[in-house]
């Protein structure tokens, strides 16, 4: 609790400063690395517009500060603004070249823009740094980068591989559950679903999805009728739902 009151006296102070000029250069830089950290908290809830202004603010503090360059850019990207995604995480990757958070990142950015090579290469640079604790989540995007390419294969070995280092990487799980399914081997893939929801912070279109397949092979009519409801309530707009809705009304699900 101590902590806690020092550290938000600390921002009271620190707001109360920005509207003054002469900042000295160490509390600038702590001030920025404060709005950086509070922009980062806006950006995880998806309140894009507060984590903006915070790391417009941390910007401001602190031209060089890597982070806020690195978090903008993953506000642009989830936006689906390209252009100011790659101008902010070359800003970043300038000021951090050996940062392997950003690189993972850009890594992602590059495999949404269809640049899967580059951004495999990234993901494997990644995994050398002896330093770097998250190897599971490079693992997992090499995984989706494969996966895009429809080169199966190199997917499957890849989402493998992290859950070898981390059993509760929800995409890799769902993957290989949809995998299996689509390869006919519908028990292995039922395992690897039920693991998802174990592990699975909410359910996707996706998810949703497969799981009214799958509960609807195995007969489980409550099952598939909850994730119906859940489907349709929390993604109406869904191409799962138009689908789901189209077959209903054929009668065949």
């Amino acid at each position: 609790m101590k902590r806690f009151v020092v550290l938000f006296s600390m921002l009271i102070i620190l707001g109360a400063c920005t509207t003054e000029r002469s900042i000295d250069p160490e509390n600038r830089k702590l001030a920025s690395e404060l709005n950086a950290q509070l922009g980062l908290g806006y950006l995880k809830q998806g309140d894009f517009e507060r984590a903006d202004k915070k790391l417009d603010k941390a910007i401001e503090f602190n031209p060089e500060n890597a982070d806020a360059h690195h978090f903008k850019a993953e506000i642009y990207r989830r936006m689906g603004d390209y252009e100011k995604a790659e101008k902010q995480y070359k800003i970043a990757l300038d000021l951090a070249p050996k940062d392997s958070n950003i690189l993972n990142n850009y890594g992602v950015y590059l495999c949404d823009r269809g640049e899967y090579q580059k951004a495999i290469t990234l993901f494997q640079s990644i995994l050398a740094d002896s330093f770097y604790t998250a190897k599971a989540s490079a693992y997992e995007n090499i995984g989706l980068c494969e996966l895009r390419q429809g080169k199966l294969g190199a997917a499957e070995q890849a989402f493998n591989q992290a859950l070898v280092l981390d059993a509760k990487m929800a995409y890799s799980l769902l993957n290989l559950a949809q995998m299996r399914f689509d390869a006919g081997n519908k028990h292995d893939a039922y395992e690897y679903y039920t693991r998802y929801l174990q592990v699975a912070p909410q359910q996707t279109p996706e998810s949703l999805w497969l799981g009214i397949l799958l509960e609807n092979d195995r007969g489980a009519k409550n099952a598939v009728s909850s994730y119906k409801v859940l489907l349709k309530g929390k993604y109406p707009d869904s191409k799962q739902t138009k689908l789901l809705k189209k077959l209903e009304a054929q009668g065949k699900l």
